[in-house]
């Protein structure tokens, strides 16, 4: 969905960062509306993951927890068990984004224990989260090794650049952040 949008990654914090923020409260705008209007549960369930990283990204945190939790509740009612998953990744997300690591380091250590079971993408997917919250937190070794884990799951299947920039910047951030460490 990002696709659509210009993002890049600010080098230093690992965070999304648009091109057009007009642009992006626009998607929002549309989100809602298909939200709202969806045909069925995947299309529902689609538009509000889209939205809690939208909402998110922009930095209306408050906003993306409520998303975040009726996400989970509506994939909880209706979705599937990958559809939980990846709905509760988005809003341990939205936690670590508000400094709430106690939230999120429980969410992402449940995630983790169940991300395998869903299969190599939605492995990679919870990996890079988790690293995510580990380098928001300084953990710098355990950003690396989810960082790490996250891209060779991706360079396996052989996904485009766009799709692996992302996670080797990420990779050599925290090994960055590793070696001034020592």
């Amino acid at each position: 969905m990002t696709g659509e949008l210009e993002v890049s990654y600010d080098p230093h914090t690992l965070r999304e960062v648009y091109a057009d923020p007009a642009a992006v409260h626009a998607k929002i705008e549309e989100l809602r509306d298909e939200v709202r209007t969806a045909p069925d549960v995947i299309d529902e369930l689609r538009a509000r993951g889209d939205l809690v990283e939208l909402l998110r990204g922009v930095g209306e945190l408050d906003e993306a927890l409520a998303e975040g939790q009726r996400a989970v509740d509506r994939a909880d009612i209706a979705g599937t068990a990958p559809q939980q998953h990846l709905a509760r990744v988005r809003l341990a997300h939205v936690h670590q984004w508000r400094g709430e690591f106690v939230e999120s380091n429980i969410a992402f250590t449940e995630l983790l224990n169940a991300a395998d079971q869903f299969g190599p993408i939605i492995e990679a997917y919870t990996h890079e989260h988790a690293g995510k919250n580990s380098f928001d937190q300084q953990h710098y070794a355990d950003a690396h090794r989810h960082f790490t884990r996250a891209l060779a799951i991706r360079r396996e299947f052989e996904l485009p650049d766009e799709e692996i920039a992302p996670l080797q910047l990420a990779v050599d951030v925290a090994n960055n952040r590793l070696e001034e460490q020592t």
